[in-house]
């Protein structure tokens, strides 16, 4: 169970970026990990609850962050849309 929660650990340095499910990625790593770390005290269970927890805050500051620029206004997803415009 501690490698499940590795490896999980592992796909959340990269899931982070999209916040639901980085959230959901975290939470069932860190109850893997600490369900095994509660079980065996073994290093693997330490080191997914460390990745589990580290993806789970730059999932949240990613939230925080996107909420703000909304909020702000300083985000406008159309510009994400547009095509730029080649000069002739």
């Amino acid at each position: 169970m501690a490698r499940n929660s590795v490896k999980i650990g592992i796909i959340m340095l990269i899931a982070w970026i999209i916040p639901l499910v980085g959230l959901i990625l975290a939470i069932i790593g860190l109850v893997t990990g600490a369900i095994s770390y509660a079980g065996s005290k073994s290093v693997m269970a330490r080191a997914g609850i460390f990745l589990n927890s580290l993806g789970l805050g730059l999932a949240v500051l990613n939230i925080v962050v996107t909420v703000y620029l909304f909020l702000s206004g300083d985000f406008d997803p159309s510009l994400l849309l547009e095509e730029p415009e080649q000069g002739n």
